[in-house]
């Protein structure tokens, strides 16, 4: 696995502030599932593209809170 993909994961858990566990839960696979990606050099694509998704998905939540921000300074004017 690439150095990217260990990183990923450890990644989207701070991005979210959840545990390998609570990750596991959320993407419905067992907890040893998400320690194997962590700790071996395999990573199924349909899980790193996943992963990348979330933290394009928060990403993109936190473009649109700014932008409800500046909408609301606007209104104010």
């Amino acid at each position: 696995m690439e150095e990217k993909e260990i990183h990923l994961v450890k990644k989207v858990c701070q991005e979210y502030g959840l545990t390998q566990t609570e990750l596991s839960k959320k993407l419905d696979i067992p907890r040893g599932t998400i320690s194997r990606w962590v700790s071996t050099e395999h990573m199924p694509k349909t899980a790193e593209l996943t992963l990348e998704l979330m933290l394009k998905n928060r990403e993109l939540e936190n473009k649109l809170e700014s932008f409800k921000v500046f909408r609301d300074i606007l209104n104010k004017l």
